[in-house]
């Protein structure tokens, strides 16, 4: 019993120092403006180059705010990006690219922080209005882009029957915790209609489909973690932890759901699936195994390596999922800079710390 003490408590002083190392990364990569910039890629439109910059600064700022990071460095990300909205309101995955409903959820999820403090109330309810614009009430889901009248990106983007604006159940998701942590009551009715449409298109395995993200890991966390804040859902996280479970690979980390070698941002997302059904007590083994997998697997500087997550689908596949490889627009996307792998494992190093200490 207590080799067991020993053995719980060094693993909780080796989080800490590993959480405190990953918080100094994202805080030093700032700009001096006050951004976090990553995913820089050569656009076959136009053949020019992007990089995002509001997408990745909500993204970041969220995951700093979740750990208790630097108020001076949160405040200065936040105002960045008030002071930066696309012109025609929302915000989008960089400056130079249309606004759509995940770049504005993330940033309602950042502004959730200052929820209730003077002054800051009416931004977020301007946000979280934003991305209601997003919504389709027929579908019960958010649609990445809408359609327009004057096609965006060369037409990509927005032209009749792209798929970049069908409903996207990794954007569901992620709004629908958005307008949660917004806190307003008039949002439930949208919110259980999410929520239903999680549960229908819930793989019999356990796992959701992403639109964008290569992979299962991503999609399958956010589902589960929408149905878990809404309550009366244990059953369709059980199943997504019963998948995560047979996921898990030797070594102790996840790939993306589809094979392939551990990486951090998906071991990340499937030890945080874990940590909402249970937690330690139902699954012990798998999250000691998988938080030791990310101690080992983090780097010097304190960040986490980069993999390629991001898939940019061809806007006439409808499914990408069926043809991981084939569907692609671009070869799937890497965070060079390493920003959005660590934003993703500082959050489950945080809980995972909290849920070994409460037992």
């Amino acid at each position: 019993m207590q080799a067991i003490l020993e053995h719980e408590e060094e693993l909780e002083t080796t989080l800490t120092e590993a959480l405190a190392r990953a918080r100094r990364f994202l805080e030093s990569a700032r700009t001096a403006d006050g951004r976090w910039l990553d995913f820089r890629f050569r656009f076959v439109v136009g053949d020019r180059d992007v990089i995002s910059s509001q997408w990745v600064t909500a993204y970041v700022g969220h995951a700093l705010a979740r750990v208790k990071g630097d108020p001076a460095t949160l405040e200065r990300a936040r105002d960045w990006l008030m002071g930066h909205p696309h012109p025609g309101g929302g915000w989008g995955f960089s400056l130079a690219t249309p606004a759509d409903a995940d770049s504005i959820a993330n940033v309602v999820h950042f502004l959730s922080h200052w929820r209730g403090e003077p002054g800051w109330d009416a931004a977020l309810s301007e946000a979280c209005e934003q991305l209601l614009r997003y919504w389709d009430e027929a579908e019960g889901g958010f649609r990445t882009y809408r359609p327009a009248e004057k096609p965006s990106l060369n037409g990509w983007a927005s032209y009749p029957g792209s798929s970049w604006c069908d409903i996207h159940l990794c954007v569901t998701a992620l709004a629908g915790q958005a307008l949660y942590a917004a806190g307003a009551p008039g949002h439930r009715p949208l919110l259980e209609a999410c929520a239903r449409r999680l549960r229908a298109c819930q793989a019999p395995e356990g796992f959701w489909e992403a639109y964008w993200w290569h992979g299962r890991t991503y999609a399958t966390f956010h589902a589960a973690r929408l149905l878990s804040l809404l309550g009366g859902a244990s059953e369709p996280v059980a199943l997504a932890a019963r998948w995560v479970l047979g996921a898990q690979r030797h070594d102790g980390g996840w790939g993306n759901g589809n094979g392939g070698e551990a990486a951090p941002f998906h071991t990340a997302l499937a030890l945080a699936t874990l940590l909402l059904d249970g937690g330690p007590p139902r699954h012990g083994p798998a999250l000691h195994a998988g938080l030791r997998w990310l101690l080992r697997a983090q780097q010097p500087d304190g960040g986490w390596a980069q993999a390629p997550i991001m898939r940019m689908p061809r806007p006439e596949v409808h499914a990408p999922w069926e043809d991981p490889e084939g569907c692609l627009l671009l070869p799937v996307l890497t965070d060079r800079n390493r920003l959005f792998t660590t934003a993703t494992v500082v959050p489950v190093l945080a809980d995972g710390l909290e849920a070994l200490r409460s037992g």
